[in-house]
């Protein structure tokens, strides 16, 4: 069953991807910026979502559970501020690619951390998706010399694969609603906290506000679609193994690419032209992802 949501996530990151490199190029005055928004429509959706509190059956955790869960929430957003600055150097289909260090690192976290062991054949499946992630970053290195995104993509991972390996703990203790609502709640409130207890940041925002408004609905709908995605991968990881929940993810860099070219083709305003660069290359090493994936199917 853990296959079913780790194929649904995918394609919704790569249009978060695609969105989010639209508005840190064309909206936020700063990177960071997209934290922010990110964070207060987070917050919003939550707010929507009490609404259905009085339908579920939940009960409160512990609140050693609870600390854990926000711990990983605001890990999940402290890997998105690595995610935009890099998204002002590099286009988003490679740093897409660049956030395949998770699944590289995750099966040696788990390993150590969790003894947790696959099959030979899962390794190889892994090794088969990393190396076609690499042979992506390396089309962007050649292209523009740009090993700055590298780093930043490698603290993003290091962060993401914390916050999974705490889930992981934090879902086999109690239910995943509670889990999952309490780690974006972490999400949404490490994200808006700098807003709250920093001047120079609520000044930066007050400032990029009048560019930020109108572009509203986008913003809250680019979140929906990031909430969603971060459901499909949690779940992925409450009812499977967290090595390879992250290695379906490494298709997320393909989704990018044919997103990235099928909206720029149909509307110049999102997706990027970059992303058209050794086009047939690309196309061949989303096959060879394919075959990787067939090999953990």
């Amino acid at each position: 069953m853990w296959l079913f949501y780790a194929f649904l996530g995918p394609p919704f990151w790569a249009l978060v991807h695609i969105l989010d490199s639209h508005c840190v190029g064309n909206v936020f005055y700063r990177p960071w910026m997209g934290v922010i928004t990110s964070s207060l429509a987070t917050m919003f959706i939550l707010l929507l979502g009490l609404c259905i509190l009085p339908l579920v059956e939940w009960q409160f955790p512990d609140w050693h559970y609870i600390a854990l869960a926000l711990l990983a929430g605001g890990l999940i957003q402290l890997g998105q501020g690595f995610y935009f600055q890099a998204l002002e150097k590099t286009e988003a289909g490679i740093v897409a690619a660049y956030g395949n260090f998770t699944p590289t690192l995750m099966p040696l976290a788990s390993y150590y951390l969790m003894g947790d062991v696959l099959q030979p054949c899962y390794y190889l499946a892994i090794g088969v998706l990393v190396l076609a992630s690499i042979c992506f970053c390396l089309i962007d290195v050649s292209r523009q010399g740009n090993g700055h995104s590298i780093v930043l993509m490698l603290m993003a991972s290091t962060a993401q694969i914390s916050a999974i390996l705490i889930e992981k703990f934090v879902f086999s203790h109690i239910t995943f609603f509670m889990g999952f609502v309490t780690i974006i709640f972490g999400v949404a409130l490490s994200g808006v906290l700098p807003l709250v207890v920093v001047p120079s940041v609520r000044k930066a925002f007050r400032c990029n506000l009048p560019k930020i408004k109108p572009l509203a609905p986008l913003i809250l709908g680019i979140e929906i679609a990031n909430v969603i995605a971060l459901y499909f991968s949690q779940r992925a990881v409450d009812l499977g193994s967290p090595s390879l929940a992250a290695a379906m993810e490494t298709t997320v860099p393909g989704y990018t690419f044919v997103l990235g070219i099928l909206m720029f083709s149909l509307k110049h305003r999102y997706g990027n032209e970059a992303a058209c660069y050794r086009l047939r290359t690309k196309l061949v090493l989303v096959g060879i992802m394919t075959a990787g994936i067939m090999q953990i199917v």
